[in-house]
């Protein structure tokens, strides 16, 4: 066990019981790497769905054994932030061991009682095992520290019951199915699951399974806030979609290409939000981790994150501000960039989503996530040239307004950057501290902050994109004011970017050129001639007029 996350091991000793030996194990439905390529590719854990963990034939540990298997987070009736359900519980449901043996089958195991399933506190998990003697003896069932011999022994006062330490126990039988044992849960905090065999026998296997519950529903306690959290998600989504789409259809005839993104990217968001809500509420209600609710929601996370980089990334390019379109190596390395983001980006998900419940080991965990920040930072590095080399465009070509919004542009993002740096910083450094401590939190570190720092950051784009009268004045153009002067390289440009037949001549059509090239004061120009290669300053001013 390490002191911010505890691994599954495996703890043996000799028939005695006092030696011991400690080694990695593979459980039989958990193996690192393998089980985030099986989600991956979209398939779901056999044995452990959230707060249910589901005994399918799993074989018994080894003689004179234990294994730690799976982490339970329950807050206490008096902790709990909702108390519908009233105490929360464990349950130990239909468990029984099967034997594989043909010398000794289930009749003739019936007394065998030294297969157990326990529940115990992770922070005391040394105080009630001693890895050197965790089975009971003859001696220690008569000195009363243990109710019978061969079963697993812990270390507490002599006259103290399971229940004293907030140990709960379930001896598993060879014959049927007994009925379910529920025991309430009284203390507040990480629960290990310990699967035990302290007798002389192990060629069977045990089906069934644990079940806790907190008072609120079947949520991990460390899971629960994201419910909420992303409900309210969702209603703000909701708003900023229905502001934006009222100021799109007030001034639908100024939009251009980038303002339609912002939309795609506010409706990403709620749908994010929404699916993440309606999966926690389902898991809440079933104790059952929905595998298309989940899948779906992971995905939604990925395309909205990769989209809106990429979003960020074309229009630093110059996307739709200083020319129409990008150039075709540019867009495949947008598209190369796009792809291996959603990959890792898809792993990083998965494995954030199971890492306490799975105990996936730091270092995995962290070979995970290594790969999305690089790649992250590269994104960054690549916007943050890509912006500095436009805004040193615009400035050439007299282009306050433009400049002046990537000028703010350029700010947000560095403020949001800042602020994302700083709260990675802070996590690396909380993973000092114990998960006793900090799964209260941790949920915030890991999904609220980098979701509200997004919420902030749309929300300025907003605002330096909104719809309005003079929206097009921001597109691929070349902006005319009164002390603006364009060069005969720039008007070149605007000429080599018209169209062939010239502009629409109808005087109500107010279309992209028309609008774009119309005089700093005329709200609805009607007509725009074209600018022509080779004249003189004052010929094509002549024209203009």
């Amino acid at each position: 066990f390490g002191s911010s996350h505890f691994g599954l091991s495996r703890f043996g000793s000799k028939a005695s019981g006092t030696e011991k030996t400690q080694t990695p194990i593979m459980p039989h439905c958990f193996c690192n790497l393998g089980f985030v390529l099986v989600v991956v590719a979209a398939a779901w854990p056999r044995c452990a769905r959230a707060q249910i963990y589901q005994f399918e034939q799993v074989p018994l540990p080894e003689i004179k054994s234990l294994h730690t298997m799976y982490a339970f987070y329950v807050y206490s009736h008096q902790d709990a932030p909702e108390k519908p359900l009233g105490q929360p519980f464990v349950k130990f449901h239909s468990l029984v061991s099967h034997s594989n043996s043909v010398s000794k089958t289930d009749a003739q195991l019936a007394n065998y009682e030294g297969v157990q399933l326990s529940i115990l506190p992770y922070n005391d998990f040394w105080k009630l095992i001693n890895p050197n003697k965790f089975c009971s003896t003859v001696d220690d069932a008569a000195a009363g520290f243990a109710e019978h011999a061969d079963q697993l022994l812990v270390q507490k006062a002599l006259g103290q019951s399971n229940s004293d330490v907030n140990l709960y126990t379930h001896t598993v039988k060879f014959h049927a199915a007994e009925k379910d044992t529920q025991i309430p849960v009284r203390a507040t905090g990480v629960y290990i699951l310990v699967y035990s065999n302290c007798g002389d026998f192990n060629d069977a296997t045990v089906s069934g399974s644990i079940i806790v519950k907190n008072a609120y529903g079947f949520l991990p306690g460390n899971e629960y806030h994201k419910m909420p959290f992303y409900g309210w998600l969702s209603i703000i989504y909701t708003q900023m979609a229905v502001i934006w789409m009222g100021l799109s259809f007030k001034w639908w005839r100024e939009l251009f290409h980038i303002q339609y993104c912002v939309a795609a990217v506010i409706l990403l968001g709620l749908m994010e939000a929404f699916l993440w809500w309606i999966f926690f509420n389902d898991w809440n209600h079933t104790g059952i981790r929905g595998r298309f609710l989940f899948v779906m929601a992971i995905l939604s996370s990925v395309v909205k994150s990769v989209f809106s980089y990429m979003l960020v990334l074309v229009a630093s390019l110059g996307w739709g501000v200083t020319r129409p379109y990008l150039d075709h190596r540019t867009i495949m390395k947008v598209q190369a960039v796009s792809f291996l983001y959603i990959v890792l980006d898809f792993i990083r998900e998965s494995v954030l989503s199971f890492r306490h419940s799975h105990s996936l080991s730091l270092t995995f965990v962290l070979l995970c996530l290594l790969p999305v920040a690089l790649l992250n930072g590269a994104i960054f590095y690549w916007i943050f040239t890509a912006l500095s080399s436009l805004m040193e465009t615009l400035r050439e070509r007299h282009q306050s307004e433009k400049l002046l919004l990537f000028e703010r542009l350029w700010k947000i993002l560095v403020a949001a950057l800042s602020v994302a740096s700083m709260a990675l910083l802070f996590q690396i450094f909380d993973l000092s501290r114990s998960i006793s401590i900090r799964w209260h939190y941790q949920w915030f570190l890991a999904d609220g902050v980098s979701h509200l720092l997004f919420l902030a950051v749309l929300a300025a784009m907003m605002y330096l994109w909104a719809p309005h009268t003079n929206s097009q004045r921001y597109a691929y153009s070349h902006q005319i004011d009164g002390d603006d002067k364009e060069d005969d390289r720039t008007n070149k440009s605007a000429n080599i970017w018209a169209p062939e037949d010239g502009l629409d001549d109808d005087g109500d059509d107010e279309s992209f050129w028309a609008t774009t090239h119309g005089k700093k004061g005329d709200a609805k120009p009607t007509s725009v001639a074209p600018d022509r290669i080779g004249a003189d300053e004052s010929g094509a001013a002549a024209e203009r007029s």
